[in-house]
Formats: structure tokens, sequence, C-alpha cells
């Protein structure tokens, strides 16, 4: 699978959209390069790590993203005040949600008069910020932006996020509006029942998606788009050291059918 145009394919407007702006987007578009194309400069993450027991089970939101706010400048060579505006993808939002997407813009040392905004929809929160700043530019109301997500599920768990007791009462009188108290893992089977996936089909998808991402990590595909991060880490006693977290941590090399 070639991750551009995949990725591309998000982010681009449907056909008939392009046909009736009369605009190209380039790669997207299959059209070649143009003038007016919105293009990703760079392209940067920190390690994926697990909730709870991971490399970054002690770290807050703002801590992984300064260090990528700092990294994005330093290998565009962008001039920071060039920056039109900041949009970032958050679920779980702590401080009314722009809080810790600011904070980290600050700690970064990226000017405060650049507007920020933090954007929660849900699985596409991070998607919608590429969008929005995407969108910014090919309407003129910037020329440069930067867009990202954030999440850590240790320090701001769905479940702590969800009080039906701060719900109104017709919520639970409406299916519909009921239905959007589920969870995920419900919303799962309901897509495999609907579309007929057995367990089987999974657990070879898995084990596929496990050995090409060992495979990847092993052979240092994932090293230009990492950043690394020096991490707090508790132990079991308390005790905090400082260890640099630059591979994500969920792979599972050697997994099998069985093992799943």
């Amino acid at each position: 699978m070639n991750r551009l145009s995949t990725i591309a394919g998000h982010v681009a407007p449907p056909a008939a959209a392009v046909s009736a702006a009369g605009s190209s987007y380039g790669f997207a578009s299959g059209r070649g390069k143009n003038p007016d194309d919105v293009v990703i400069c760079s392209s940067l993450r920190t390690a994926v790590t697990k909730a709870n027991k991971g490399g970054f089970k002690d770290m807050m939101p703002e801590d992984l993203l300064k260090p990528l706010f700092e990294e994005i400048v330093q290998r565009t060579g962008v001039d920071p005040r060039l920056i039109g505006d900041i949009s970032i993808g958050n679920v779980l939002q702590p401080g009314g949600g722009a809080l810790s997407s600011r904070i980290a813009q600050l700690l970064a040392e990226l000017p405060d008069t650049t507007p920020i905004a933090t954007v929660n929809r849900q699985c596409s929160s991070g998607l919608q910020a590429i969008a929005n700043i995407a969108g910014a530019i090919k309407a003129g109301y910037i020329d440069i932006g930067l867009a990202g997500g954030v999440e850590t599920m240790t320090q701001h768990s769905m479940q702590d996020s969800l009080n039906p007791e701060k719900l109104s009462p017709s919520v639970f009188e409406h299916e519909a509006a009921r239905n959007c108290l589920l969870p995920m893992g419900i919303t799962s089977e309901n897509v495999v029942t609907k579309y007929g996936i057995t367990r089987q089909q999974q657990d070879q998808l898995a084990v596929a998606s496990h050995a090409k991402a060992a495979t990847a990590q092993k052979t240092g595909l994932f090293n230009d788009e990492i950043v690394p991060v020096m991490a707090r880490v508790k132990d079991r006693s308390g005790e905090e050291k400082h260890v640099v977290i630059d591979k994500d941590d969920g792979i599972r090399a050697g997994t099998s059918i069985e093992t799943l």
C-alpha cells in the first residue's frame, strides 16, 4: 500500500468538488503539480506507546506536542512568525480543549501571536485539523499552517470523560441520541456483525499488521518520522527516571494466530 496515496486520498476533496471549483489538488487528483497546490512540507510524530504502562504513561499531552513543534520548525526551516494558524486534534481534552495545545505552542517558543484551535471529531480529529489548515490555505486565509493531533489515554481516559450524571435525561429517552454513548468495543462488534467479519479474518489481519510493523521498525523505516522524546518514567516504587522514547512499544514481533 502506498502510504502517500492513501493519506492524500483522505485530505483531498471529491472529484466533483475539484471540478466545480476549477482547481487541482495535484498529487491527490493525478493531474500534476499546480501553483495553487496545498502541500505537506513535513510529517512527524512521536512514538506510539501503550496506555497505563507504556513509555509515555507519565507524560502530559503538552509534553508530547512541544518537541514535535520544535522539530517541525527545525527541519523545515520555516520562520515561525509566518505560521498563520495552528490546529490540533484532541478528543480527551483537558482544560477546556485548547489548553494543552496552546501551552505546547508557547513551550516550543512559537509566537504567541499565532492563533491555535483544538478540534474534536472523535477518531478523525487529527485528520480534521489537517483538513482545516489545508482549507484555510486554499481559501487564501493563511499561507502556512501547522496541524496535528495528540492524545494520552493514560492521563485522560475515555471512561473518565463520560459521566452519565452530567447528561440530559432526554438522552436516554431517544435511541439515536443514546447510541452516542456506545463504547468503541460495542461499535466494533456491530461492524463485525454487519459485514460478516470472522474472528479468524481479524486475527489474520492482526498477525500480518504486526509482522509488517515489526519489519519496518527493525529496518529503520520509522526512524525519520519519529521524533525522540525525553520522557519521565516512574517505576512501581514511584522512582522517576528519564528515558529517550523513540520506538513504538505496542508492536508484537513474532505474534501468531495461536498466541492471539
